[in-house]
Parts: structure tokens; sequence; C-alpha cells
């Protein structure tokens, strides 16, 4: 048996050396344990279990990069935040490979397949467990470290595969070292592993609110159809640009052809997906009024509002983490330095762009560009472009969204569609939580005397760009703490379904899962023909697929999809759609470049002109990537670096 300890241990610090033998086991307070003694106990083993959970990172999180988090909002166009400038290294271009940002996933994600793989290797013998329960346990395991390769490919490209078994204590150096696998090869194993899983018969078909954010059989089709969505795009599907990148045997880690079928592939998986899906009750999430008719907002609040106490999205929710909520309700909610009311007042440090603003369309469904109602102007506005509105909610009269009577506001920010309010707060915008006071607070971020929330009265706590990020935050104090991040949801499935079927050429059943999300957002379906109330498209595979993106970038905005996707759609580089689809047209440089927003150093009406409130570097195809960490390609010879690194 100790022979088997050495063994497991020493896989796991071969992790391209990620993992020292003092932090493999963690302690449960006060005691440590062997692999004997925790295998033993039932309660040990299925903490261990448990620990393997807490790799699983929280998207929600823009502040603890090195933690739970990502820099993934941020080091996209969709925003920044006051507190943690860790991203500015990667969108300034001050990192590198031996950056700790860099490090921090590797090593976390390794771990975690290393704490799975010894799961899975020493889990039956715990004979205090049942059969079935140690089984259950054995696929929830085995699902992890599946998602923990996925999570290490879309954020590095192919990665070494260690494999599940242990690694013999005499083996040679040349047995020890570990080079990248190949693109096609961590797919093919991803998917192997989840198949297995769900093939085991251990695993429950849904978790169910009781057990929100375990692994079960939807999850593990869900995640294996994200996964051939990415295997078949561009970045990993005949990627000539990166034909350099091979192993010392001149192995090349990315397919240099385009291959077809793997959109087929992607197509199958997720109709598998929503097949099941469909028999175990998952659906978009709605909200719907008295009198029958839905109600937008309140449906997009529900699909995004992060929390456990209303259920109201639990049927789109398909994978989440679960965590506290202290800190997201921080970040997102405005200074308000003229409220007494200390549950209705955070930090307003978690800002998002004037481009992602720009993102959304108006309530006709339209682009901002193609919208002839909507108000344009440059420079500073004059007073034309301000409204005293009282507005309220166009499909709910008893729902403000904003009070031009207590604070300035543009007309841009009428008359938009519902998940602009749901996501974003503008300055003027009336708060989502009236607090203990039921009192409908103003957002106002000017430079000024009654700038409550803006730069001179926030101490430091404001949005640089002049906009706060809104999606997920507490709409009442006794919303309660806890809540979950969402890690993959009904709309991601719907719009991926779309796009596979796009790029397969069926578009017209394409059209159909594309307008499920308009539908409950409430804006115009697309047609492909001539209909009264609806938008026309033409019938081309590039128009419907421009119009796929687009509605990811709106649907699925701050849920760390941005980033990956203008990556693996290979549009991240410059201003490459003519129609603005992807970018708006007065940013240039992709990912890079100009970043704008509202003119927080000023008062009104300068600080409602378009400003640049960042210039970032200049975003070019190594970034594409992040770089495989400088210890481990140092201690691994066989380990190749990526392309520009």
């Amino acid at each position: 048996m100790k022979s088997i300890v050495r063994k497991c241990i020493l896989t796991a610090s071969l992790c391209v050396g990620l993992v020292a033998c003092s932090d493999f086991f963690e302690p449960i307070p006060g005691v440590q344990f062997g692999l004997e003694e925790t295998f033993s106990s039932k309660g040990r083993t299925e903490e261990y279990l448990n620990n393997v959970y807490t790799y699983i990172k929280e998207v929600t999180d823009a502040i603890h990069p090195d933690k739970n988090g990502a820099i993934f909002t941020e080091a996209s166009l969709e925003g920044g935040n006051k507190w943690n400038k860790t991203y500015e290294q990667w969108t300034l271009g001050s990192a590198n490979s031996a950056s700790d940002l860099v490090k921090w996933h590797f090593a976390s994600y390794y771990q975690g397949i290393a704490k799975a793989s010894t799961f899975i290797q020493n889990v039956d013998m715990c004979k205090e467990a049942a059969p079935s329960v140690r089984g259950r346990w054995k696929a929830e395991a085995r699902a992890l470290r599946a998602y923990y390769y996925f999570e290490l490919l879309r954020t590095y490209g192919p990665v070494p595969l260690i494999g599940e078994e242990p690694i013999p204590t005499d083996a040679s150096l040349d047995q020890m070292i570990k080079e990248r696998n190949t693109v096609d090869q961590c797919v093919d194993f991803i998917a192997i592993e989840l198949q297995k899983a769900v093939d085991s018969g251990d695993l429950p078909q849904r978790a169910g609110k009781a057990n929100l954010g375990r692994m079960d059989i939807a999850t593990c089709l869900a995640l294996k159809a994200r996964l051939y969505l990415y295997w078949a795009s561009p970045l990993f599907n005949g990627n000539t640009d990166f034909a350099t990148v091979k192993n010392l045997d001149g192995t090349q880690l990315f397919p240099q052809t385009e291959d077809p079928t793997k959109w087929t592939k992607a197509k199958d998986a997720y109709s598998e997906f929503i097949s099941f899906a469909t028999g175990q009750g998952y659906k978009l999430a709605t909200v719907y009024k008295a009198d029958g008719t839905l109600d937008p907002y309140a449906s997009c609040r529900a699909a995004t509002e992060f929390y456990t106490t209303t259920w109201e999205g639990v049927d789109e929710l398909i994978f989440a983490r679960l965590n506290n909520a202290y800190d997201y309700t921080y970040w997102t909610t405005p200074k308000f330095s003229d409220n007494v009311d200390t549950e209705v007042r955070g930090g307003g440090g978690f800002y998002t762009s004037q481009e992602t603003v720009d993102m959304f369309f108006t309530k006709n469904g339209l682009t901002i560009d193609k919208d002839p109602s909507y108000d344009t102007f440059e420079g500073v506005p004059g007073s034309q472009h301000f409204t005293s509105e009282i507005y309220m909610d166009p499909n709910n009269p008893d729902r403000q969204f904003f009070n031009g009577q207590r604070s300035k506001v543009l007309k841009q920010w009428k008359d938009r569609e519902p998940r602009f309010y749901v996501n974003i707060t503008y300055s003027g915008s009336t708060w989502v939580n009236e607090g203990k006071y039921n009192e409908k607070m103003t957002s106002d971020f000017t430079n000024g005397a009654s700038g409550n929330c803006g730069k001179s009265v926030a101490q430091g706590d404001y949005p640089v760009s002049g906009y706060l990020i809104r999606k997920g935050a507490k709409a009442a104090s006794n919303d309660g703490w806890k809540h979950f991040s969402p890690v993959l949801r009904l709309a991601d499935i719907y719009l991926g379904y779309a796009e596979v079927l796009c790029m397969t050429n069926d578009l017209d059943e394409s059209l159909i899962y594309l307008n499920k999300i308009r539908v409950r957002a409430g804006v115009p379906e697309y047609t492909f023909d001539t209909e009264a109330g609806k938008i026309a498209c033409p019938k081309t595979q590039a128009q419907l697929q421009s119009r796929i993106r687009r509605e990811r970038l709106v649907e699925l905005v701050f849920e760390w999809n941005r980033y990956f996707d203008v990556r693996r759609w290979k549009v991240a580089e410059d201003k490459n759609d003519p129609d603005n689809w992807i970018y708006p047209e007065y940013h240039q440089g992709g990912e890079g470049g100009k970043v704008y927003g509202m003119n927080s150093d000023e008062d009104y009406p300068k600080f409602f002109e378009r400003t640049v409130f960042e210039n970032r570097q200049a975003f070019t195809k190594k970034y594409y990537f992040m770089p495989i960490p400088y210890d481990d390609i140092r201690r691994i010879p066989k380990l190749v670096q990526n392309y520009g690194w």
C-alpha cells in the first residue's frame, strides 16, 4: 500500500511541476491524513471529492484571479475593475510566460486533475460507502477531470495528458517527461472521459436543486457539445497560423487542414444534449405577468440573477459553482454616497466599456447603427440629446428604468432592449435594489456635486468607464449571500446549437434556435422571408453567422464567453466585419486598441462624451492563447512553448 501511495503522489507531482507533496492533500482543520486514512472513511472520502470540485472557477469573480476567479471579463473588451489590476499585465502587454497570471490557472487545473485521478484510483478502498455511492463519486471525479482539461485546452491550447495510471517510482527520466498532446488527442480524451462518466450508469440524469453544482449526465453531455464546438472552430480547426507549434519530434499540435466534419460531430453532440435535456425539464427561464404575457426583463433577470432563493432560473442552469455573494454584490452596487441604507451601498468598481454597451440592441431588435430612431451624436452632447422623462419598462409599467427628472439621462439609454437594463448600470439609471426603505435610488456617475456615485464623492469606488456591470446584482436585501456562478446554461447551448447548425448549412433550424433567445429577450425575431413584426435576414451562412455571434456577445455577456469566443472565431486581431457585428465602427484594433467609455473625470455635460479610458496592447496572434508557464518549460525540455511566446 505504501508503494501505491508513493506512485499516486509521484503522479500528482509530475503534473508539469505543479504540486508539491505538502500541498497535495488538503487537511481537515487540525488534522492531516494519508491516502489509506483518507479513503478508509466515508466522510473523509467525500470531503476529498468536495475538494476536487473547488478547482471550478467562479465566472463572477473578477478580483481574485489567483484563487477562484480569472481575468477573462477584464481581459476582453467587456470591462475592468478598480481593485485588482493584474489583468492589465495581459491587456497592456507586460505579461510573459513567467507572470503569475499565466501560472495560476495552469497550476490550479492540473492540481484538480491530479486530485481527481487520485480519487478515481483510490475511492474503492472506501468500504464504508456502498458500491453505488462509490460509483457515482468516481464518475463525478472523472467528469471533473475532463472539464479541467477542457479549460486548459481553451486557455493554453493543447496540453499534456497525464492519463490515469500511476507512474512507477523507478521510471526513467524519459518516461516521466511529458510532452504536449495534439488538439485532436486532447479533444478525443476529454470526450471519451465525459462519455465514460455518462456510460457508467452511476451519475444521476439531473442533479437537481438539492445538489446544484454537482456533475450529472446532463452536464457531461453539455460539456461534450461545447468541447466539439471549440474543436470545429477556426482556432482549433485548420489553424495554419500555428503551423510552427510542434513537439520536438515534429508532431504538429494544431491540425493544418480544416475538417468540416467536426461541425457535424458538434451538431450531433448538441442534438444529443437537447433531446436529453427536454425530457429532464430544462428550459429557458421565463417569467409571465398576471395577464399571461411574457415579461422579458424579469425573464432575463431570472436567467442570470445568480441567487438560489427564488429558483426562477434554475431550469436554465446546467452547471454552476456555488459561492458567497458578498464580494460580487459589493463590486456591482454603486457607491450611493447619499444613501443611509448601508445594505444598498457598494464599491461600484466592476465596470464595462462603451463597446460592450453598444453591443445591445434597441427595443426594435436592431443594432444601434441600423435603427434610425437611435439618437446619435459626436463629442459633447447638447440639451437635445437628454431626456427629462420618467421612463418605465414598456412591458411592465410598474418597473422604472430611469428618472430623467432626478438626473441627466441620455436619450441613447431609452428604448433599448430589456437585456441592456438587466446588464448595464448607466448614469441616471434607477438601481435594481430599493433596500429596506423601498427607495428608488438613482445612479449618478458624473464628477460633480450631484454625482452621488461619481469620482469626486466615491473615494475611488467608481466605474472608470462611467458604466457599471449590473448582471446578477441583488434585487432585494433579503436575497441572501449565497449565489451561483453560471458555468453553463441553456441559452449558451441554444446559441451553440444555432452556430453548428449554421455551419452545417441547416439555416432554417439554426434560425429557430437563434430566435428562441430573441423571443425570451423581448426583441423581434429574424426571418428569411418578409413577415410583419420580424427583421429580415439574408439567407446566407455568413449573414446568419454574424447575427448568431452578436447574439452570443449580448446574451452571454460577463460570463467569460467573449474572451474565448472571439478567439475561437479568430476575429480578435482586428476589425474585420464590415457591418460591425462584433466591434463598433469607432473601435479599431479588435480586442486591443483604444477602449471607450464616458468621461468620468468630468461633470455634466462633458461626462457624456465618448472618451478613451484605456489604450490596450495591439492584439497579435500570440494572444490567442496564454503561454505555457516558463517554470514548466524550463523544467521539462520536451514541453514546447505556444506561438509568439
